[in-house]
């Protein structure tokens, strides 16, 4: 499921971080990488080749050194704008995920990371797994990827988009055993008690089948979490506790219990989460 992965490059040195990250990326199966670097030249048309020459050798020593970590690599170097070129080139080349790194002041030339992943969520037809990259006082950078898939954290809002990346967690779970925490977010709304206890046992229920799958598929632990609060809060909350190494989660979705779209839940938490997050996107 996840054999092929784009990974996107700026030619920083937080790139460079980036891609120390991949080799966890094994963990999961990834056998071959799509190395992307996305020129946006609206600005000064005519200088294609000096721009490609003077990525290339940066490029080349990225190259090399995923292949030192085991894997194949193909090299692409799109034109146009940065979501844009970067979501073509996963069509292009049918990738499981595309990775990409947040700092706050562009993983990608001439755009900020903000930005581009928030067009990638939007706009997204491939997985989108997402990585903060901490920059440092004295201008350098911190690998945050760790164990990236020692302990996952999964919100479920019970939508179609919900249950795709359930599916997606299953294979990571296969592979890993990780354990996992499955989370649903009630929010206190005015209303008949009788009604807030009725979605309470919905609620319980469907987590409690979504531990037994998770359970069948290998997990080493499953705990399930009802918690009341914003989704988004609630999420980032379990993030910053040190406990988790990734969120799987759905980019969007609408669920059957409560009234939110988890669409703008994903992007509160892509723009603040302290862990690297899985997005999963609706089938098209």
């Amino acid at each position: 499921m996840f054999r092929k992965i784009l990974v996107c490059s700026d030619l920083s040195p937080a790139s460079d971080i980036l891609i120390q990250c991949v080799e966890e990326l094994k963990n999961i199966g990834m056998q071959e990488v799509v190395l992307t670097h996305a020129m946006y030249l609206a600005k000064t048309p005519g200088l294609e080749e000096y721009f490609v020459d003077e990525a290339r050798s940066t490029l080349e020593r990225q190259k090399k050194s995923l292949e030192e970590q085991g894997v194949s690599v193909i090299v692409e170097m799109p034109f146009g704008l940065t979501s844009h070129a970067i979501d073509e080139t996963a069509e292009k080349h049918d990738v499981s995920a595309i990775f990409i790194g947040s700092h706050g002041k562009g993983i990608l030339q001439a755009a900020t990371l903000g930005s581009v992943s928030a067009n990638l969520l939007h706009r997204m037809r491939r997985p989108v797994l997402l990585t903060r990259i901490a920059l440092l006082a004295e201008g350098t950078y911190k690998n945050v990827c760790g164990r990236m898939f020692a302990e996952a954290l999964f919100p479920t809002d019970f939508s179609e988009t919900a249950e795709r990346a359930l599916d997606f967690l299953g294979k990571i779970v296969m592979d890993t055993r990780c354990p996992v925490t499955v989370m649903h977010v009630l929010e206190h709304k005015d209303g008949d008690l009788s009604d807030a206890r009725l979605n309470e046992e919905n609620a319980l229920f469907l987590l409690e089948a979504k531990k037994r799958r998770l359970e069948e598929q290998g997990s080493a632990e499953v705990t399930i979490e009802l918690v009341h609060g914003n989704p988004a809060e609630e999420t980032i909350k379990h993030t910053e506790k040190g406990k988790f190494s990734i969120v799987v989660m759905g980019g969007q979705g609408k669920g059957i219990i409560k009234e939110v779209f988890l669409g703008s839940v994903a992007n509160q938490v892509a723009r603040q989460a302290g862990t690297p997050v899985l997005f999963i996107p609706p089938n098209r």
